[in-house]
């Protein structure tokens, strides 16, 4: 009980977050949102496309980044009709923001919802540190590099990059269900990004959090329900049961693999791997073999399988070289967001793909594979040389 009563804010955090989700898809706001990124190109397609991977990777750090894809794709196909050879390009870049995005808040991915549980269950030191705000401070520059990065490699899929926009589309207005939605969204923001700070700041409030986490989410609700956003039935059908079920099922395989000790043959194994190429210690090599092998293994199989997998093996890697494992776990579940090359890679990727007739498979892998290697890189410098600045 104590432990619950203690994870309490982080359990809520994780509920309202999802009735945020549920809230953002009835209103109809990510399709508000991708129309109005048209506004900002000015005309032309290379910053049309940043704007739309910038779009994506936004709603993806509080929506799931499969239904952002799906929000996406009528905005992409309207401008696939009116531009010419533009469905690779505007493909690759919801591809790429929404799964960048997915690393940007603690609640973007299911990796990170995993990611807390393998902390507490390797008792791993410095995890009670993790709040909602403190992820932000190196989520936020982290998902700004990247998106750069991947605006780099997707222009060299255009033909032209100064190309114009003949038709930039009306500009789209709120109605009043929409409105209440951006209120529900400030409000959610607002809250958990004070909170957070408030718990690192003052040592009465952290003693109080789950009260007042209690007191905030009988609130939210109750404007959620009473204000029409959403009925009881709205909420109880949007609970992916599938994807409950497969959870369930990873924590059962996180079990079995303890019980046979399969992570620590796995971790032994990996520590060879490092040792023989001369990586160890908290050096920055084995933070790039890392984000590396994750990057690779989640083109081919689910992330939440590789995530859950190495979470176990570096928790053991931990104890091997003597070293904190957070920020390595925390790299682990940035990493399993980010496969860029194949369809099979992540369910918005399959989405993309599948939506988009005329869609070069080709370009996609070999631009994914750039981006993949320079994405590691830039991965695992920083969360090797910043997250410990931050969770000290």
């Amino acid at each position: 009980m104590n432990y619950i009563y203690g994870r309490l804010p982080l359990i809520l955090l994780f509920v309202t977050g999802y009735i945020l989700y549920r809230v953002t898809a009835s209103t109809a706001l990510p399709e508000y949102v991708s129309a109005r990124a048209v506004r900002f190109s000015r005309g032309r397609t290379d910053y049309l496309l940043l704007s739309l991977m910038g779009v994506a990777a936004m709603l993806s750090m509080f929506i799931p980044n499969a239904v952002t894809v799906l929000a996406m794709i009528p905005v992409i196909r309207k401008l696939d009709d009116e531009l010419e050879s533009m469905t690779t390009p505007l493909t690759l870049s919801i591809i790429y923001g929404a799964n960048i995005g997915g690393m940007g808040s603690l609640i973007g991915s299911p990796a990170n919802l995993l990611l807390i549980g393998a902390l507490d269950l390797f008792d791993i030191p410095g995890r009670m540190g993790l709040t909602f705000f403190n992820w932000f401070e190196w989520a936020l520059p982290l998902v700004v590099l990247m998106l750069l990065l991947g605006w780099f490699v997707v222009r060299l899929s255009l033909s032209s990059g100064g190309k114009s926009i003949a038709h930039a589309g009306e500009i789209p207005r709120l109605d009043l269900k929409q409105r209440k939605g951006l209120i529900v969204f400030s409000l959610f923001l607002l809250f958990w990004s004070v909170s957070s700070v408030l718990t690192e700041m003052l040592p009465a409030y952290r003693a109080n959090e789950s009260l007042v986490a209690v007191a905030f989410f009988v609130a939210f609700s109750g404007y959620v329900f009473g204000s029409g956003l959403l009925s009881v039935s709205d909420l109880v059908q949007g609970i992916p049961s599938r994807g409950v079920l497969f959870l369930g099922l990873l924590g059962l395989l996180i079990v079995l693999v303890r019980m046979f000790e399969l992570d620590k043959s796995a971790a032994s194994l990996f520590t060879g791997i490092l040792d023989a190429l001369g990586q160890s210690g908290e050096g920055f090599g084995i933070y790039l073999v890392t984000a590396l092998i994750v990057i690779l293994l989640t083109e081919f199989l689910s992330n939440t399988v590789v995530s859950t997998a190495f979470f176990a093996v570096i928790a053991h890697v931990g104890v091997s070289y003597g070293l904190n494992p957070l920020p390595l776990m925390i790299l682990v579940s940035a990493a399993s967001t980010c496969a860029f090359m194949t369809p099979v890679a992540t369910p918005c990727n399959s989405l993309a793909v599948g939506e988009m007739r005329g869609m070069s498979l080709k370009t996609m892998f070999a631009l994914g594979m750039l981006l993949n290697v320079l994405g590691a890189l830039v991965l695992s410098f920083w969360i090797w040389s910043v997250v410990p600045l931050v969770y000290r």
